[in-house]
């Protein structure tokens, strides 16, 4: 948390961005979820078999393993994508404990988001599927390390898509999401843990009431939004489902451990070269049973709790928000 409080600038640059690309100064708590204008023309539309491809191509940059993969999902009918009227919304991945077979279920639309998301899911089922001839008990994973290869994913074919994209226009519709993830990891999650925080450590002098919940969000909000929001939303507390989950405390933080844990899986990419793969499929391996210390300790040769870690995880969410700043500039010149 230290590391992401020094670092709460990048997530308020994303945020005064993203409300720049909307003609305003500041963000407000309605908008900020807002999606981006579309800048080159009609929003792409992908049929499915083309946003397979997408992330086939992607993953093969990787692994060719991990294409095979997203072609054996489909193949075998493990995605559920296809609209149906009697189809609730969201998407999940899941595996059934018999077979291990790992499950993907959406309602596709053909947007962007829809393609991301399918990367995102199909990397949860990656990751069930190399843990498949473990020991049942050791292909639960906590929730910090959940979303190791699901942020993977995306990250991977999120810069796919840009290494192809043809106009500075396309480049910003695909940096958007970093933007957007940005804000609401690196700012909104840490609102939740550090208000959950404060309200528990008044709890110890007494009962609170609604006036008191809504003076510790306005306080936090404040102090990780800084001048990206028009005002504080002192009702978050009431409006977020997750905070009335009273079976798990602090339920959001794993969010946050999640995306910047990611994020360093994907900086060592590079550095570990051909070596990547195979270190990289093992660390997932043994997510179900080492402590996200002892994982990367073993995997990568890092310490968990020194900020370096961290802060190479960040520094890459930093460069995604220049970059997307100075494609902003460019076309406005």
């Amino acid at each position: 948390m230290s590391v992401a409080k020094d670092s709460r600038d990048i997530g308020q640059k994303a945020g005064l961005l993203m409300a720049k690309v909307h003609g305003l100064d500041e963000m407000k708590p309605w908008n900020h979820l807002a999606a981006m204008p579309a800048l080159s023309g009609d929003a792409k539309v992908y049929d499915f078999d083309e946003a397979i491809d997408v992330i086939c191509e992607a993953f093969e940059t990787v692994n060719p393993d991990m294409s095979e993969f997203v072609r054996m999902m489909v193949q075998n009918g493990w995605i559920d994508a296809a609209p149906n009227a009697n189809k609730r919304l969201g998407a999940y991945c899941t595996k059934l404990p018999a077979t291990r077979t790992p499950l993907v279920f959406m309602t596709w639309s053909g947007s962007r988001s829809d393609l991301m998301t399918l990367a995102h899911e199909l990397g949860h089922a990656f990751h069930n599927w190399v843990i498949r001839d473990l020991p049942l008990c050791q292909t639960y994973y906590p929730m910090t390390l959940a979303e190791t290869a699901s942020i993977f994913a995306e990250n991977i074919v999120r810069d796919h898509l840009i290494s192809k994209a043809e106009s500075v226009d396309e480049k910003l519709e695909m940096l958007w999401e970093e933007l957007s993830s940005a804000l609401a990891l690196m700012v909104n999650i840490p609102v939740r843990y550090e208000f959950e925080k404060a309200f528990y450590e008044r709890r110890q002098e007494g009962e609170l009431t609604a006036e008191n919940f809504c003076e510790l969000m306005s306080d936090t909000w404040k102090d990780w939004y800084g001048k990206v929001m028009s005002e504080a939303d002192p009702y978050f507390w009431a409006s977020k489902l997750h905070f009335s989950i009273s079976g798990v405390s602090f339920y959001n933080y794993p969010y946050l451990f999640g995306f910047l844990f990611s994020k360093g899986i994907y900086a060592q990419r590079d550095a570990k070269g051909e070596r990547f793969y195979g270190d990289y499929v093992e660390l997932l391996r043994d997510t179900g049973n080492m402590m996200a210390e002892d994982v990367v300790a073993k995997h990568l040769s890092m310490d968990l709790t020194q900020p370096e870690f961290w802060q190479q995880s960040v520094e890459l969410v930093r460069e995604k928000v220049d970059e997307f700043e100075r494609l902003l500039s460019q076309r406005s010149e």
